[in-house]
């Protein structure tokens, strides 16, 4: 079983008392006219069937009391899958290609805030709920996408369009050229306005991002990463990196995807270890997903055996010290400091293993593929129960969706009874952490029943 990093947050959400009330309307003009009638903004949560798990860490999520006042007065609420007709529908409207994803919206059918992903934690969509209302005044989306039609092209009207669509989720590739082709000649050597343009994604293919790297010098763009908080430089090469992977996928540009890896590893200097590690997870996503099984297996084979395999816990958790803690440069020194990481690189480590097991638990029927991914898989729990053990963490029987992972593939290959075994561990350890567990009961009972694969 595939798991998100915001799965594990979940494992700390406040038990449910109460619930989001979703209505049962079937069409974007029924619930728009409800809003209207009761003046209030839309809340669209769109989920599909490649995750049972997550759909019900969000079921859980949206049983908070966090959720129950800034929902019940502000919004009408609404689930829809994407696998239906009716998620269709609205996928179609608003421009969603896979959820899970949760939806601001006004009557008006302008998107005022996005959230990708879940949450297990209501205080979290509670959270977003309070920025989406926060911008329902003013000029909205549409509004920008009228003018903009009639021909309005000012550089303060396309910087705000711009915002506006990046905290609705939507690209904004074409605006950027707009607003870069506007402006006087000598206005990429603004701090300002390159710093702009960054915050809100670049592709690195785009003719905004190579005329920076042709005329910005160098040392203003140092500065400007330099000078910016942490998470605001980062923000910033998340947007360039998340930019340009969409374009690399949807075009399946290979040469993007990995001039994509060169930037991602230079991002991490003076690791580069982890810039390594980074620029190849990103690779490996490309080829996931253009479906490229062949290379796909190939590579991950690759970088799996040649370094998540070869480390130990005790390893991990040095490496964790390090990076958690980075030594002090001396002042004068050449050498770049080295920032403390947000989280343990033993998570990602972890994470990796099962991840690339369940991919090919999905995509191969080969034994020895199957085989290798079911060791990564033990590897996966290894590295998990060893880091874990005794410190706490509520996952005290072990990772419910590692040992999902490897049960699964067990059942893949043929080994029904092992396989019964370590699912309904996988039953137990996900009951101990108090979230919800109907998911892996059922893939256990199609494991007795011998219908799993069918």
């Amino acid at each position: 079983m595939k798991i998100f990093i915001s799965t594990i947050l979940a494992l700390f959400a406040i038990p449910a008392f109460s619930q989001i009330n979703f209505v049962r309307k079937s069409t974007w003009e029924e619930v728009a006219t409800l809003a209207k009638t009761e003046k209030k903004l839309i809340f669209l949560h769109l989920e599909d069937d490649k995750c049972e798990e997550c759909n019900e860490i969000t079921t859980k999520a949206f049983g908070s009391a966090d959720t129950k006042d800034v929902f019940g007065q502000n919004y009408i609420s609404v689930k829809a899958n994407l696998e239906t007709a009716e998620g269709q529908k609205f996928a179609e409207k608003f421009e969603i290609k896979a959820g899970p994803v949760s939806l601001f919206i006004d009557a008006g059918g302008n998107i005022l805030n996005r959230f990708n992903g879940l949450a297990g934690a209501g205080f979290m969509y509670a959270e977003q709920a309070e920025v989406a209302l926060k911008r329902r005044s003013g000029k909205q989306l549409n509004d920008y996408a009228r003018e903009y039609s009639s021909g309005v092209r000012s550089q303060k009207f396309l910087e705000e369009y711009i915002v506006k669509r990046r905290q609705a989720g939507m690209p904004v590739d074409e605006l950027l050229e707009k607003y870069t082709g506007g402006l006087p000649l000598d206005s990429l050597s603004s701090f300002r306005v390159v710093k702009f343009i960054y915050m809100h994604g670049p592709s690195l293919d785009s003719k905004v991002y190579k005329a920076i790297q042709a005329i910005t010098p160098r040392q203003m763009i140092d500065s400007m990463y330099k000078s910016s908080p942490y998470q605001e430089a980062v923000a910033m090469n998340n947007a360039i990196i998340s930019a340009t992977m969409q374009k690399a996928i949807a075009k399946k540009d290979r040469n993007l995807a990995y001039q994509l890896t060169y930037f991602v590893q230079n991002s991490y200097n003076p690791d580069h270890f982890l810039g390594m590690m980074a620029g190849q997870r990103n690779m490996l996503r490309y080829l996931y997903e253009i479906k490229d099984t062949t290379q796909y297996i190939r590579e991950t084979a690759q970088f799996v055996d040649g370094q998540h395999m070869r480390l130990t816990a005790d390893s991990l958790r040095r490496m964790d010290d390090r990076m958690m803690n980075p030594p002090k440069v001396a002042a004068g020194s050449k050498t770049k400091q080295a920032r403390p990481q947000m989280m343990p690189q033993s998570v990602f480590i972890h994470m990796d293993l099962n991840e690339h097991a369940w991919h090919f638990f999905q995509m191969s029927s080969k034994t020895d593929d199957l085989e290798r991914a079911l060791k990564w898989s033990y590897q996966s729990q290894e590295f998990f129960n060893n880091l874990y053990r005794n410190t706490g963490h509520p996952m005290r029987l072990g990772n419910p969706a590692y040992i999902d992972t490897y049960a699964q593939l067990l059942y893949k290959l043929g080994r029904k009874e092992e396989a019964i075994e370590w699912q309904t561990k996988a039953v137990e350890a996900q009951k101990v952490t108090g979230t919800p567990h109907a998911s892996f009961e059922t893939t256990l009972e199609k494991m007795k029943e011998g219908t799993l694969l069918k």
